[in-house]
């Protein structure tokens, strides 16, 4: 699965409630090149204490209720959405905000998001273990101990993979709050891959992730950025994730592993670029080679220049011209 980049649109609520604007989503993503589309599978009373929530955020009114609950995601789309997604051959699958949504999902998918938010939901995590399916979880607003702990909760469950997401809980994530190093950390602690989990505005953020060895990127993504709602502004449209799309795979194209590969366009370059030893003078019949009589010289088609010691005091075998290639059937 990770053998190249893993590629997520990450839809969330971008289908504004309309199961029509899910669909499309899903058709954009995969013309788009994405390997996998996300939504978000929530609700108003499996995701908030209402009251509490409006208190702690200084909010002026329940007004917001009734935008969450037309995002929330319909049960019944889970089916078709599916459906979908596997006609036309790429991956659907969702971040559960709920037990209820992992239990609806589970038929559906085949491995689930954890989202930061929940990386200290030990009942949601265990849930998600227990369905025996993979996972991405992601890190943002974490400690050490707190990835820990949830890695560990997963890893009981032997899944068939934990893509632990590098993550910045900020919308859109400035450069520099990104700490892309970090990946290599998650990396080596552990021994699983690694992914980012992209709220720029940008790709190069993505590309840089992709270099330091995320096996997994994932980017908000929209059918248009003008509609209505929190994450369309924050979210590349279809045509920029198909730019980023491209730009993930030239990327991976250029890195292309850990050792050194010289191709055989770059073969050539080693003729017409390295020099060969030629003579700089007219040498006779038993003469000592020295650097007095050779100069190198490109192209390198004889005696490369890294040879120059094997022939240096040596006697030519017959005389050399000024300006010839020498080679080792001239020298003794």
């Amino acid at each position: 699965m990770f053998e190249q980049t893993y590629i997520v649109a990450e839809a969330g609520a971008n289908h504004n409630g309309e199961l029509t604007k899910a669909i499309e989503l899903i058709h954009a993503a995969k013309e788009s090149g994405a390997d996998a589309i996300k939504f978000q599978y929530f609700s108003l009373n499996e995701l908030f204490a209402p009251e509490y929530y409006r208190k702690t955020l200084g909010l002026p009114d329940n007004s917001w209720e009734k935008t969450i609950k037309k995002l929330s995601f319909k049960d019944e789309w889970n089916k078709r959405l599916y459906e979908v997604a596997k006609k036309i051959g790429i991956t659907y699958f969702s971040t559960p905000f709920s037990l209820k949504a992992v239990e609806k999902l589970n038929p559906y998918v085949p491995f689930f998001k954890i989202a930061s938010s929940d990386i200290t939901n030990l009942a949601l995590i265990e849930k998600i273990g227990n369905t025996g399916k993979g996972a991405f979880i992601s890190t943002g607003a974490s400690t050490i101990n707190e990835i820990d702990r949830a890695v560990e909760t997963l890893k009981k469950h032997k899944l068939p993979f934990i893509c632990v997401m590098h993550c910045i809980m900020l919308y859109p994530a400035a450069s520099e709050f990104l700490n892309l190093g970090f990946i290599k950390t998650l990396s080596e602690r552990y021994r699983l891959p690694v992914g980012f989990s992209d709220h720029t505005l940008g790709m190069d953020a993505a590309l840089l992730a992709v270099a330091l060895g995320a096996k997994a990127i994932e980017k908000h993504f929209t059918l248009d950025k003008n509609l209505k709602g929190a994450d369309h502004k924050n979210s590349l449209n279809p045509k920029e994730f198909n730019q980023f799309t491209r730009e993930i795979r030239d990327a991976e194209i250029s890195i292309n592993g850990y050792k050194r590969i010289i191709s055989k366009n770059e073969e050539k370059e080693r003729i017409y670029a390295r020099r060969s030893i030629y003579a700089n003078t007219d040498i006779n019949k038993g003469d000592k080679i020295s650097l007095n009589n050779i100069i190198l010289l490109r192209p390198n088609i004889g005696i490369g220049a890294e040879n120059i010691n094997k022939i240096i005091g040596k006697k030519a075998k017959r005389n050399i011209s000024k300006g010839e290639l020498l080679n080792y059937d001239m020298i003794e």
